[in-house]
């Protein structure tokens, strides 16, 4: 009887083991430093891709995190509503945000960009609901380079501060693209032939969307040094998984940190960000509804899954 009662404790205690932890950065390799590889810009993918992918990339999250202001016409009247910012209305070339933060910037030098001090809050529709920085309707030529290239742009050099390309590009997913793909679709990284490996894939949405005080190690900045999609993002880039467990990161963030935590750390390969996200089809949709204990970051554990808990996005990184 008390060897049966010394197995059933041994076995709960072996249940009650946190899963052993791996060296996030033991596999792979990276471009820390390197010179950014040359790679085939949207553009040219769309010659094959305007029906499929064209025309729902102009209302995809992704489509939307930096365009031309006159690709934006709805958020430039809103500046144009406001008198103090007359000014500065004729200078703005371009848009960044579309959900929480509105702001304005334009071109400062070869591959840089200057951001307005002023911005829009959002209500829900995309309603102005109040004016931050209206003391302040300067150009600030450092920060977006500094801050806010790494994931609103692409091709960025990390050392120059610059970028080859004003908002997100098939290669900041995709990685470099062989023309060869048209014939074996498994070159191309997130296609349906090249979406198993839980650890790459981890990392290309990692690069923006771990944004919980995570930092190169090599340039001290808040996005990767040079990161290509097949890289292994944690060989340069530094992140506090605690905060996966923090009550006091918001709900979204802590759910993408738990869920690279739990690859990047753990080894899991059950779950990934494909598993439930449709990139192209919105982030905001799912592939299959599961009730795993990460889908409760979101959602609730009793009735509808459509259904989710609401919470108030936070990233001192953005500024919102």
């Amino acid at each position: 009887m008390i060897h049966s009662l010394l197995l059933l404790v041994s076995g709960w205690l072996l249940l009650q083991e946190p899963p052993r932890r791996l060296d996030p950065a033991a596999w792979g390799s990276n471009h820390v430093g390197k010179e950014m590889p040359e790679f085939v810009h949207g553009d040219e993918c769309l010659f094959c891709h305007r029906n499929d992918i064209g025309p729902g990339w102009q209302r995809n999250a992704h489509g939307l995190t930096l365009r031309q202001a006159e690709d934006a016409p709805e958020l430039v009247e809103l500046l144009r509503s406001e008198q103090s910012l007359a000014g500065v209305l004729p200078e703005v070339q371009y848009v960044l945000g579309s959900r929480h933060r509105v702001r304005f910037l334009k071109k400062e030098g070869y591959g840089k960009l200057a951001l307005l001090g002023a911005q829009a809050a959002l209500a829900p529709g995309r309603k102005l609901e109040r004016w931050l920085g209206l003391d302040r309707p300067v150009w600030d030529r450092e920060v977006f380079g500094e801050g806010c290239a790494g994931c609103h742009a692409s091709g960025v050099d990390s050392k120059a501060r610059t970028f080859a390309l004003i908002g997100l590009d098939c290669f900041t997913c995709h990685g470099v693209v062989p023309l060869e793909h048209s014939n074996d679709t498994s070159l191309v990284w997130l296609s349906k032939k090249r979406r198993r490996d839980a650890r790459a894939l981890t990392s290309i949405c990692a690069q923006c969307h771990v944004r919980a005080g995570a930092k190169s190690r090599a340039s001290g900045l808040p996005y990767a040094n040079n990161f290509v999609p097949g890289d292994n993002l944690f060989q340069d880039y530094e992140v506090d998984f605690s905060k996966a467990d923090d009550g006091s990161v918001n709900p979204g963030d802590r759910h993408v940190l738990r869920s690279a935590r739990d690859v990047a750390l753990y080894g899991s390969e059950e779950t990934t960000c494909l598993t439930c996200h449709q990139v192209h089809a919105g982030t905001s949709r799912h592939r299959s509804a599961l009730r795993a204990p990460i889908c409760l970051d979101c959602h609730n554990a009793e009735g509808p899954m459509k259904e989710t808990k609401p919470y108030t996005v936070r990233s001192p990184l953005c500024q919102y």
